[in-house]
């Protein structure tokens, strides 16, 4: 059976379009691929990466947004260079996206505190423990208290996580994106403009 072709296979205009309606199904649809990118930041010499989870995802704006603990290595690490990338990849469509952009650290303002409230207990438990990610421990555990293995706390008892809660939104700078196709790949960048404006051009894949 021959592949369909996307409409944005030879059209680069509508190739931003496309990226950021995967973005935004990622912040709200679970089995999305783009829910889950790959975050890297800039570790003195080194580059370190991890898993997050997509909070946000503001066209208009060029921003991407996750949470995390204040007391993560990432954060430290933003803190000393702001540049961050991400990768997503969508193995249905087989789309890949690189993003780079320069992350702001949000703690105890507006903006953490509507993504608080939002916040669902199961995700505001892992604010809850004692030591920083990423600590040495003698034993497996979860991080919070013990008595809260197994089972969730109340509301009430979670307000204390956000102490540790932050938000980062990166602003977007820039974006690569790749399509995988049997009858030849597809590879653009865009640049973003300071005033908003969006550049595409193809790329050799």
């Amino acid at each position: 059976m021959k592949e369909k072709i996307p409409d944005y296979y030879n059209n680069k205009d509508l190739i931003f379009d496309e990226i950021w309606t995967l973005l935004s199904r990622g912040v709200v649809d679970r089995s999305e691929d783009f829910r889950l990118p790959v975050v890297i930041v800039n570790k003195n010499s080194t580059s370190d990466g991890r898993v997050v989870v997509l909070r946000g995802a503001f066209k208009e704006k060029k921003i991407l947004r996750f949470h995390t603990d204040l007391r993560s290595s990432k954060i430290e690490a933003l803190k000393k260079n702001n540049n961050i990338y991400f990768l997503f990849y969508n193995k249905k469509r087989k789309i890949q996206v690189r993003a780079k952009g320069e992350a702001t650290i949000h703690f105890k303002d507006k903006i953490t505190d509507e993504a608080w409230k939002k916040t669902m207990i199961i995700s505001r438990k892992c604010y809850l423990a004692t030591n920083a990610p990423g600590s040495v421990s003698e034993n497996p555990h979860p991080g919070y208290p013990k008595e809260l293995e197994g089972k969730n706390p109340k509301i009430e008892d979670t307000e204390i996580g956000y102490e540790n809660f932050c938000v980062i939104e990166s602003k977007i700078k820039e974006m690569e994106w790749l399509y995988l196709a049997s009858q030849g790949h597809r590879r653009a960048k865009i640049n973003i403009e300071e005033n908003g404006s969006v550049n595409t051009e193809w790329l050799t894949p």
